[in-house]
């Protein structure tokens, strides 16, 4: 709905937000099922494009991390036998940091959901 404010002069718009089915957060579906379709599969492609910009900025913090690390002359050579092997370890502990930081959000996820299906299961 829209209207104007009096005491400022100013107009105000209110939107109006559609779930993925193309109902509105003010109970009238005014969206074509279509559209909601193809809305929902921009929201996915969206996601996918968030997703693997998170994975690029995490690639190119570990190469940063591991070359700053392991990298004490660059030159045109090829790596030697202990830049390659300091970079391989880096990378995976690297990796392996990630998998304890992923773990832990994700427990405490299920945690927090556990927390508040047991709060709504009370308040019934």
């Amino acid at each position: 709905s829209s209207g104007i404010n009096a005491e400022y002069g100013e107009a105000t718009m209110q939107m109006e937000n559609f779930d993925a089915f193309g109902k509105s957060d003010q109970g009238s579906s005014s969206m074509h099922p279509s559209d909601a379709v193809k809305m929902q599969e921009a929201m996915r492609q969206i996601q996918m494009a968030l997703a693997m910009e998170s994975q690029m900025d995490i690639i190119k913090s570990m190469n940063e991390k591991c070359f700053e690390r392991c990298i004490y002359k660059p030159s045109n050579s090829a790596l030697g036998g202990s830049e390659r092997q300091c970079i391989a370890k880096c990378m995976d502990r690297f990796q392996d940091g990630l998998k304890v930081v992923n773990q832990t959000i994700m427990q405490r996820s299920r945690t927090e959901a556990e927390a508040m299906q047991n709060s709504a299961g009370m308040s019934l």
